[in-house]
C-alpha cells in the first residue's frame, strides 16, 4: 500500500539510480520484515511483543521510504517528517521491546534454573542438586547426615496425604529458618532428608544434628501429636568417596531407626 501511494502520488523517476543503494536497502527491509514475521509467532510476553510489533513495523515503513527514495523523487518533506521520524521512533521502541524481552528471558531463565534444583512440594534442594553440590564441594571437610520422618507412611494412611505433605512443608520450613548458612539441606526422598555440614568438628556435628531433632518436634501432625525423625551422621575421611560417606551416614540412620527413633546415631 505504501509503495503503490508512494509512486502515484511520486511518480518520477531519479535521473540516476544506483543499485548498491537498491539492494543494500532492499536487503535491510527484508530482513526486517522477517524479523516482524518471527515477532509475531514467538512466545514472547505481551508487553515486549506489543513494543517490538509496533516498533518493528515502523522502522519497516521508515526503510520503505528509504528504499523507494534509491528509485523515485522524494520531497524533502518526505524524508523529514515520515522517513527520518518513523525509522528513529521504530528503532528506539524495538530497542525497549528487546529489553523487555531479554529480562523476561532472563528471569524464566532464573525460575528454571530454580526449578531444577530444587523439590516442587517443599521448596528444599532437590536429589539431583544435593549429589551435585556435594560432589563440587568434595574435597573440603564435611559431614553428611540423613534424617528419616518416623512412622510417615503411618501418618498418610491415619490422617491422609493432605496432612502427610503438609507435615513435609513444614518440616522443611522449620529447617530452613534455623539452620546456619553452614548446611545445605535437601529432600532426596519421599520423607527423607539429607544435609551437607561444612565441618568435620564432631561437637558441631552433634549440635545440628540435635538440632535436627528439635525442630522436628516443633511440627504439629495433629494438635496432640508432634513430629519425629530419626538421624544418621557421617564425618567424611580424608581419603573418602561420597557415595562411602553417605553409605556410612545411611548405616547411623539404620541403627537409630532399630534403637527405638526419634535419636540421633553417629558412624565413626
Amino acid at each position: 500500500m505504501i509503495v503503490v501511494t508512494y509512486l502515484y502520488n511520486f511518480n518520477r523517476l531519479e535521473s540516476d539510480v544506483y543499485l548498491n543503494g537498491v539492494l543494500s536497502d532492499a536487503i535491510n527491509l527484508l530482513i526486517l520484515i522477517c524479523i516482524f514475521a518471527f515477532v509475531q509467532t514467538s512466545v514472547v510476553a505481551k508487553r515486549s511483543y506489543l513494543f517490538l510489533s509496533v516498533g518493528i513495523f515502523l522502522w519497516s515503513v521508515g526503510l520503505t521510504f528509504d528504499f523507494l527514495d534509491e528509485l523515485v523523487f522524494q520531497p524533502i518533506w518526505v524524508g523529514i517528517y515520515i522517513e527520518d521520524i518513523t525509522r528513529t521512533l521504530g528503532m528506539l521502541i524495538t530497542g525497549f521491546g528487546l529489553y523487555l524481552a531479554l529480562t523476561d528471558l532472563a528471569k524464566t531463565r532464573e525460575q528454571l534454573e530454580e526449578e531444577l534444583k530444587t523439590d516442587v512440594l517443599t521448596k528444599a534442594y532437590n536429589r539431583r542438586y544435593f549429589y551435585h553440590y556435594v560432589q563440587q564441594n568434595q574435597s573440603k571437610p564435611h559431614s553428611l547426615v540423613i534424617a528419616d520422618i518416623d512412622h510417615f507412611k503411618a501418618i498418610n494412611d491415619e490422617y491422609g496425604h493432605d496432612v502427610g505433605d503438609q507435615v513435609l512443608i513444614d518440616f522443611v520450613y522449620q529447617c530452613h529458618q534455623a539452620l546456619g548458612e553452614d548446611v545445605l539441606f535437601a529432600r532426596i526422598g519421599g520423607e527423607e532428608f539429607a544435609m551437607y555440614v561444612a565441618t568435620d568438628d564432631a561437637d558441631e556435628l552433634h549440635a545440628t544434628c540435635e538440632q535436627l531433632l528439635s525442630l522436628a518436634s516443633n511440627v504439629m501432625v495433629t494438635p496432640s501429636k508432634t513430629l519425629s525423625v530419626s538421624v544418621g551422621s557421617a564425618i567424611k575421611r580424608a581419603t573418602e568417596t561420597f557415595s562411602s560417606t553417605l553409605k556410612r551416614a545411611d548405616q547411623a540412620l539404620y541403627l537409630a531407626k532399630n534403637q527405638g527413633r526419634s535419636r540421633y546415631v553417629h558412624k565413626p
